[in-house]
């Protein structure tokens, strides 16, 4: 009975990713109503509900497999723990998470996604020393993966600890992208701006996220190539018009090609997303009333001066 299950749920998969999803679903649902008293079947099932992305349903089902089911071995059982915490995880759930990986962990289960999955725990909550710990851990399990080795090498650098994270992200491969992201970033910080350039479009090479497409942007702006620099903030902005930093930068852009206009605009939609930054809306003051905007530059100056509690 357990193989015709698992062949079903099978046959599900195949339907949904040849876009029969309709189908696949509904088959799915019926494992889920006639096979719940076989718990293996049913675990399988929570985890194709949790990489289709039906978190809570895989969650639910997860739940009463560990509370229907005493009898589950304990390989089972912490098979359970674990997905139910990943997917605590990913719904922002801390403290079922740390409830069901700490119990995992004095229960004296050692084992590398146990050690990730506490990494994650913290870093999601800002405790990188903690995550570090963790992450530590799983490496002395597995020294040579290059997951882990990227993981660890990104925290290194959230912590401060650059010199080793660079150390581990050549480790992870020359190719990678946190490693190319990170030589980028070091290069910058110390003013070698056409070496930090070439990484970064080398970063370009593999993705074209947000981060990669200010950085480069970023690095041609310096090196005085601008119009290739408004391009790539033009793409940035495509992809996410809300990514804030890219509106400063933007405004540095145009006003060294002389497009004064396009500047104030992208200094009106930073002040518009960032809250009030009281340096930027001085500087749009200046520029609407160097273009003669002067009752733009009154609006924008009241607002300076509600906003300006230094000044009170």
């Amino acid at each position: 009975m357990t193989d015709k299950w698992l062949y079903v749920i099978d046959e599900a998969i195949k339907r949904i990713e040849n876009d029969e999803v309709e189908l696949g679903l509904k088959a799915l649902q019926k494992v889920q109503e006639h096979g719940k008293d076989l718990p293996e079947v049913m675990m399988y099932l929570a985890e194709v509900w949790y990489r289709l992305g039906h978190l809570e349903q895989a969650s639910s089902l997860l739940s009463d497999i560990l509370r229907e089911h005493p009898e589950l071995e304990a390989p089972q059982r912490r098979e359970c723990q674990m997905l139910l915490a990943e997917i605590a995880l990913d719904l922002s759930d801390f403290e079922t998470a740390q409830h069901l990986l700490y119990e995992l962990k004095e229960s004296g289960f050692e084992h590398i996604r146990l050690d990730l999955l506490l990494a994650d725990l913290y870093a999601m909550q800002d405790l990188d020393e903690v995550a570090v710990k963790y992450l530590e851990q799983a490496r002395q399990k597995e020294p040579d993966d290059p997951d882990i080795l990227a993981a660890l090498g990104d925290m290194y650098f959230r912590v401060g600890r650059d010199a080793e994270a660079l150390k581990l992200l050549e480790q992870a491969g020359e190719e990678s992208l946190p490693l190319l992201m990170a030589k980028g970033r070091s290069l910058a910080q110390n003013g070698q701006f056409e070496q930090a350039y070439q990484v970064y479009r080398q970063a370009l090479t593999l993705e074209r996220s947000e981060e990669v497409l200010y950085g480069c942007a970023l690095m041609a702006f310096h090196l005085g190539r601008l119009e290739e620099a408004a391009e790539l903030v033009a793409s940035l902005q495509a992809i996410d018009e809300e990514y804030v930093a890219s509106y400063p930068l933007a405004a540095d852009i145009y006003l060294s090609l002389g497009r004064t206009e396009k500047a104030i605009d992208a200094l009106k939609q930073y002040v518009a997303l960032s809250g009030f930054d009281l340096d930027h809306i001085r500087r749009l003051i200046a520029l609407l009333t160097q273009a003669g905007r002067y009752e733009e530059a009154k609006e924008y100056q009241k607002l300076h001066d509600e906003w300006n509690v230094d000044d009170e």
